[in-house]
Formats: structure tokens, C-alpha cells, sequence
């Protein structure tokens, strides 16, 4: 689900990026709505809405994330998903890095080896077009840290992103009832067909996230890091069959030194893991 998103985000074109993650924020709180009362989960909410240390990282990682969904938004609508997929790719070496930066945790010397060839990999980028690829970059360092604070929260999934769509809707309601007001908002402007297409957003949203929880608690966690890159890989097919991003030479490095990496990383997850 989450690797066809670019179909939904391109058919929302019309509208700016921020008023769909305005949109995207609200319709996710009602559909979550359903979701937590069909789960019994409100005495979970209520204890996350209770505890000020928790309210106060969840607002983090809302902030995170909503900024994470707006450039991975702007890259599509920008025909720019080929630098998506590098930031969701390099995600995983990042995650490398913040736990040592951050958690103190010693890296192997296949750990060490694929950072190295993930830095050599942007390094391409930045020689090969002369400037910072700041989508790949601010994709993978925003969802790194999201996940990052996101462990440190005793909430599951979806009472945790119901809390941080919660406590960003007034923000967001307060922007798309500015924009209606300045006749610049998009909903009930082109139609029922379209209003629909951007209520959608909340199920686009909260169904995979719902389904990756779920997952989650079933299958072994080096598992979800494979399955983890079928979605990038969606978006790298797309990027080049359906939306003909031009593939250069220093692409064809980028990538390889980063599936290098994933490789590295991916084995020592293997190598290491709980049985």
C-alpha cells in the first residue's frame, strides 16, 4: 500500500502540499476514530493524553512526521519520487548512525562498511549534480528520528498516531479554514468525486500503518526490515517506468553503494538476530 501511494498523491496535484498534509492530518483523526473504538484502545489514548512526558514526545514526533509526509509528498507531486525512494533506502544506515550517536550502541565492521558506503554513495550526488540531496537526506534523518523518539513511547501504532494527528488538527483545521476563507481551498471546489479522493487521505494513511502493527507483533523484526524495502523499490520502478525520471550515471553510483549498504546491514541483522 504504502509503495502506490505516489498514484494518490499525484491525483491530489491540485492542491498545495501543505493543505493535503492539512488534509491528511484530519481525515486520519476521524478514521482512527473508528479504528480505536473498534480495538476498545481509549483507555490507551486516555493514558497518552494524561502523561505530560508522553504528550510532550508525541507533539515531537508529530512535527516529525507531518514534516516527513510534506517532502514526501512534494517529491511526487514535484516528479522527484526517484529522490524518495534514496531516502527511504538510506533510512535504515541512518537508523545505524542515530543509535550510535544517540544510544551509545557499538557498530560492527559491517555496520561501519556500510556507512562508509552510504556517505560515498550522497558524496556521488553532491559531485555528480553539485548540490545536497536534501529530499533523500530530510526523508531519511525526519524518519529516523521519528522512529527513534517513537521507541521511547509506551503507545502502540495507531493510539500513537492518533495522539499526534490529535494534537497538530487544530493547526490543521486552523490553515484549510484560512485557505476556504480566502477562496483557495481545494475541498468542494472540483467536485463530490474529488472532495472523496481527499477525505481518502485518512484511510491512506491509517489502513497501512493499522496493517503494520498488526504485522508487526506476528513476524520477526529482521523480517519487517526486508519487507521494509518493497515500498522504496515501488517508488525506484515508478520513478523510471511510469514517470520517466531521468537515470544518470551518478545514479546509477548512488544507488549501488546504498544497496551495498542495505546489503551489509540487512546480512548483519541476520547474522545477529534473536532466535
Amino acid at each position: 500500500m504504502w509503495g502506490f501511494t505516489p498514484f494518490y498523491f499525484n491525483a491530489m496535484d491540485r492542491l498545495r502540499v501543505e493543505e493535503i498534509v492539512a488534509h491528511r492530518i484530519v481525515w486520519c483523526v476521524l478514521f482512527l476514530i473508528v479504528v480505536l473504538t473498534v480495538a476498545r484502545q481509549w483507555p490507551a489514548v486516555w493514558r497518552a493524553l494524561t502523561n505530560r512526558k508522553v504528550l510532550l514526545i508525541l507533539f515531537t514526533t508529530a512535527v516529525l512526521n507531518s514534516l516527513n509526509w510534506g517532502i514526501y509528498i512534494y517529491s511526487v507531486v514535484t516528479d522527484q519520487l526517484l529522490a524518495a525512494s534514496l531516502g527511504y533506502f538510506l533510512n535504515p544506515i541512518v537508523n545505524v548512525l542515530l543509535g550510535l550517536f544517540f544510544l551509545h550502541e557499538r557498530l560492527s565492521r559491517m555496520q561501519i562498511v556500510a556507512v562508509a558506503l552510504a556517505v560515498i554513495g550522497v558524496a556521488t550526488q553532491i559531485i555528480g549534480f553539485g548540490e545536497l540531496p536534501w529530499i533523500a537526506l530530510s526523508i531519511a534523518v525526519l524518519f529516523g528520528l521519528y522512529g527513534l523518539l517513537r521507541k521511547t513511547v509506551d503507545a502502540g501504532a495507531p493510539v500513537g498516531l492518533f495522539v499526534e494527528c490529535l494534537l497538530l488538527s487544530p493547526f490543521a483545521m486552523s490553515w484549510l479554514i484560512w485557505l476556504d476563507l480566502h477562496g483557495q481551498g481545494a475541498f468542494g471546489q472540483f467536485g463530490v468525486e474529488f472532495d472523496a479522493l481527499i477525505a481518502f487521505a485518512g484511510l491512506v494513511t491509517g489502513i497501512p500503518l493499522v496493517l503494520f502493527a498488526a504485522g508487526a507483533r506476528r513476524i520477526k523484526l529482521a523480517t519487517i526490515g526486508l519487507l521494509q524495502y518493497i515500498a522504496p523499490s515501488a517508488y525506484l520502478v515508478m520513478a523510471l517506468t511510469i514517470y520517466d525520471e531521468p537515470f544518470e550515471l551518478a545514479d546509477f553510483i548512488t544507488f549501488g553503494c546504498i544497496w551495498g549498504a542495505l546489503i551489509l546491514y540487512t546480512h548483519e541483522i541476520w547474522r545477529t538476530r534473536i532466535v
